[in-house]
């Protein structure tokens, strides 16, 4: 059960009271900044993002007041960490990003903006072969290791890893062949 100063630090905290916030936040940043997470650099947009799904929770009346305040902040703070190790994670594992898709621009006046690049990307794995088209998706989409993705297909991790290889060669021609100018997408086979 919640005492009176749980309910006063939520009260104030819904409010926009300093203190509460300060409360709140000298339960948050030990848990964020210890090295056990690795966060170091993430530390002020962890710090903001569970203040922002704790004033959410508490404007709304989602914390359940069976366990303390700090005891949910903290848990929340917990959570929080661990998308943020993920995303890191994600962030590793995946070998293919913008920065992969070549710019096929050779005048710097006309270097694709990052919008265009998505575009151009878009409308060129809309050409990709099924098999390629279906690998990313695995790799990307479902966030599948290669591990996971051989087993799925009943292949080896190399055979996945050389696939996909072959995958972002094409895709990269795709995009070289187009000249920076994405052609609107083929029409559905259905």
């Amino acid at each position: 059960m919640t005492n009176a100063s749980d309910e006063e630090i939520i009260r104030g905290y819904v409010e926009g009271q300093a203190s509460a916030h300060r409360s709140v936040d000298r339960w948050i940043r030990p848990l964020v900044s210890s090295r056990h997470w690795g966060l170091r650099d993430d530390v002020d947009d962890i710090l903001q993002e569970v203040r922002r799904r704790l004033y959410e929770n508490l404007l709304h009346d989602r914390f359940h007041r069976g366990s303390s305040l700090k005891t949910y902040v903290s848990q929340m703070a917990k959570y929080v960490c661990i998308e943020f190790l993920r995303r890191r994670k994600r962030a590793r594992k995946s070998d293919f990003d913008l920065a992969t898709i070549p710019d096929p621009s050779d005048d710097p006046e006309e270097k694709l903006d990052q919008v265009q690049r998505r575009e151009l990307a878009r409308s060129a794995l809309a050409r990709l072969p099924e098999e390629c088209r279906n690998l990313f998706e695995l790799i990307f989409v479902s966030e599948l290791s290669y591990q996971d993705i051989a087993r799925k297909l009943g292949v080896a991790p190399g055979t996945v890893k050389s696939r996909a290889f072959r995958c972002r060669e094409s895709l990269s021609r795709l995009v070289q062949k187009r000249g920076g100018k994405p052609e609107p997408e083929p029409p559905d086979r259905h």
